[in-house]
């Protein structure tokens, strides 16, 4: 009766890949995850991060869609990058950050803001990696 009930779990299941055989197929798993400092603990001085590499300020609890978009195109771009959390609800809030978030420091020390503009900016700063959009969407995002 279960098969009955089930059967794309049942089929599935005879037909998954071994473990090792998935992992060699996710990019993800084969580069260091990106370090990840938590600006709580880092209230009055900025954390130690290094100068020359790409570093993403979200806010730290999961909310905010916008730090979210930054976070996969970073991902998906396969760029290399820091992140530091901050606390957006007024308790913890860093003396030292007085921007909004998303916010990034790209790797020659200029900072950006706005998460589409960040988006935008990441194919223009990243043209080998793969498109994040096509010739003509491009100048639709954000209109």
């Amino acid at each position: 009766a279960m098969q009955r009930l089930l059967p794309c779990f049942v089929t599935s299941r005879a037909l998954a890949p071994p473990w090792p055989q998935l992992v060699a197929r996710l990019p993800t798993v084969a580069v260091e995850p990106p370090l990840v400092v938590d600006a709580v603990r880092h209230v009055s001085t900025p954390p130690p991060l290094p100068d020359d590499e790409v570093i993403l300020y979200r806010e730290r609890n999961g909310w905010c869609p916008y730090s979210e978009r930054v976070w996969l195109a970073l991902e998906l771009k396969r760029v290399p990058f820091s992140t530091v959390l901050i606390d957006n609800t007024g308790g913890s809030r860093p003396s030292w950050f007085g921007g909004t978030t998303p916010r990034i420091r790209w790797a020659d020390g200029k900072e950006q803001g706005e998460s589409m503009d960040i988006v935008k900016a990441l194919d223009d700063r990243y043209p080998e990696t793969p498109p994040l959009f096509d010739d003509g969407s491009a100048g639709l995002v954000g209109k």
